[in-house]
Formats: C-alpha cells, structure tokens, sequence
C-alpha cells in the first residue's frame, strides 16, 4: 500500500507528462514507471530519448509497502486531477495484476504492465558536470528557443546550441532556422569550460523550461558528446543530444553593418502588430523605411487595403527601406524590451544584408534577420 497527496501526485506527473509520448505504438512509452520505499515514490517516464525522474514523500513515512508497476499516465494524472487536491490517495495491489486507488469514496482499478519492461535510459560517463543558477539557464533558453527550426530534414537546427569556446569565458546558446539566429551568452560557471558543444533537442528543452519554471534554484548540470542531464531539486531530467554538427553560426552575424539606429522596442512592436492586422501573405512582410526621424511601416493586402504607422527614432545615413517578416520582428522585440525603458538598436547594411539587433554592443541577447524583398 502507498499513501501519497493528491496535490503532490498532481505535481509529480505534471513534470513526468513532460516527456511522455501520447501516440506511440510502443504501450510501455505511455506509462510512467512507479516504485516506491517505505518513505518514498520515485515516478519515471520517458520518450526513449528522454526520461524524467520525479522524488516525492509519502504519507506516513515508514509505513508504505514497497512497490514496482508501470501505469498509463495520462490515465494516473487524469485521475489525481479530479480528486481532492488536499486528500490522500491510496495504492494497493501488487503491481502484476493491476493497482486499486482509494481516495475519499472513489475507487479506481487500473491495469499495469511490468516495471522489468520500461526502457530506462542511463547516463553513463560525463565529460563536464557544474553546478548553475536556475535563473540564468532560463533566461538562456527563453532568451533563443523561439529560433529552434522545426524542419526535422535539417535536425541538427531542431535544437538550442550550447557551448564553451576555445579560451573564453563565457557560454553561449544559439538557435537558428535559418530565417533568424538568436544568440545568449553568460559567464561560464566552473566546470562549464570543460563541456563539448551540445545541441540540445527541443523536447528537451521544453521539458527543461517548464521544470525550472515550477522549481527553480541551483542546476546541477552534466554532459558528455551524446547526453546530457539535469538535476533540479527532486527532478532529474535526462535525454539524448542531437547527433549532428550545429553550423558555425558566427559567420552570419554581420560586422560591418554601419548603419545604426536607436529606438524604443515597445511602441516598435505595438506597430508592428497593428500593421499586421491587414497582412495576408504568409510571410507577414512589413516594408520598412528608415530615415532621420522615424521608422515607417507599411502594409499592403490587395484584399485588405494598406497600413502604415511611424515610430520614432534616432537614425544617421541614407534613407534605407527593407523588408522583415513582421511575425519574426515580433518575437526579436519582445525579448529586446525585456519589461523595462531600456532602448534598442539595429545596425543595417543595405536591403539585401542580414540586420543585427541588441540593445547594445556587449548585451547579453544577439539577434539576426534575414530581409525580405518588398
């Protein structure tokens, strides 16, 4: 018999569901692996290249019977969250034959297959372990996610790249899809400068996010040239890495783009998004004017009509009109404001040459736009 809160089961499979494939052809990759101690429930579930470990305590600590099955999980999640948030749930059975679950006057009965068939990934060898601020991996991934490609025929891009460059001190992560480029970098934590190149896969990454988000705190971090693992308080999070070789991303950042132009990123994506309202081609492009004075957007739908919005600027050079997709625009201004008055710039070349957008030359976020032909 185990004896868990339901509110703390909720949780638990809430970070294991994370990972779990829901159409799989393979029964065991549904389920989630439960075993427990007198104390304790350790929930497992996986994608085969992913695996989520979650830790919780149980009720009457000691008093639990020590238990091994593996249960469908969404099934299990479904029913912890139509129980009593502040109840107990009961397990009993021997896990072969199937499990019963009590709580209040509900009962389930839920067939399981065997904890000896669930396929557990294991971690082996770690070329580089360190220990690093929650914070900052989060603000890391939000800061280029959105970049990750989703053509799975370049899979090398469906991931974020994470890396130590030769004699620096600071890491990076890149996310390109070929359109855009979104580069992070911070201080290395020590034993960081020891890790090989990663690209690190997009469920993983998702996985990851949503973990710190609800947990937070230091990361225990590990990696070798195929895995990769995450330890974040009573979760651990392991997976395979892209096996692929990200492109040197570094060779389309733009150095010498000489036109400079300083703005507000706030009322620049305020614009954007109004402009974009009669916008119906699939590229969403917005034509761009830049002159001493303002920014000038323009928009036409031969079945909508036009629009046009200026927003103010500081800007020297000839007058430059290009053209952006206005929803990648959106995403590279929305992580520029950053919620405070901070201003922006992008330093421009000519219609044709990739933009470079920061808020200043040694920020922590780079971006890059590819123009479009207007």
């Amino acid at each position: 018999m185990i004896q868990v809160n339901v509110k703390t089961l909720r949780g638990a499979l809430k970070a294991i569901n994370a990972v779990v494939e829901k159409r799989t052809t393979v029964s065991i990759c549904a389920t989630v692996l439960v075993r427990s101690t007198p104390g304790q429930m350790f929930l497992t579930g996986t994608g085969l290249d992913i695996m989520i470990e979650k830790t919780v305590d149980l009720e009457d600590a000691g008093a639990n019977k020590a238990m091994s099955f593996c249960v469908d999980a969404s099934t299990l999640a479904s029913i912890a969250g139509k129980l009593p948030a502040e109840g107990v749930a009961t397990i009993e059975g021997d896990g072969n034959t199937g499990i019963t679950i009590k709580c209040g006057r509900a009962r389930f009965k839920l067939p399981t297959l065997s904890a000896d068939d669930f396929p557990v990934l294991v971690g082996g060898d770690w070329d580089a372990q360190w220990e690093q601020d929650g914070t900052q991996l989060v603000q890391m991934i939000e800061s280029v996610r959105f970049a990750i490609s989703t053509e799975e025929t370049r899979y090398y891009l469906n991931g974020i790249y994470v890396h130590v460059p030769d004699g620096s001190e600071c890491q990076f992560a890149a996310a390109t899809d070929g359109h855009r480029l979104a580069r992070f970098h911070c201080d290395a934590a020590e034993g960081a400068e020891e890790m090989p190149g990663i690209i690190l896969p997009r469920k993983a990454v998702a996985a990851l996010a949503q973990l710190l988000d609800e947990e937070g705190g230091k990361v225990d971090v590990a990696v070798s040239t195929s895995k990769f693992r995450f330890e974040i308080g009573t979760t651990v999070l392991t997976g395979k890495l892209i096996d692929g070789t990200f492109p040197d991303y570094t060779r389309v950042i733009p150095a010498a783009n000489r036109l400079d132009c300083w703005f507000e990123p706030g009322p620049l994506a305020e614009a954007v998004e109004r402009v974009l309202t009669i916008s119906s081609d699939k590229s969403r492009s917005i034509a761009f004017t830049f002159d001493a004075k303002a920014i000038t957007l323009e928009v036409v739908s031969p079945e909508n009509g036009t629009a046009s919005e200026e927003v103010p600027c500081e800007y020297e050079g000839d007058a430059l009109r290009i053209g952006f997709n206005g929803g990648y625009l959106l995403d590279v201004l929305r992580h520029l404001k950053g919620g405070g008055d901070e201003r922006a710039r992008v330093k421009l070349a000519d219609p044709a040459a990739p933009s470079l957008w920061q808020t200043s030359d040694n920020a922590a976020r780079l971006y890059v736009l590819m123009p479009l032909r207007v």
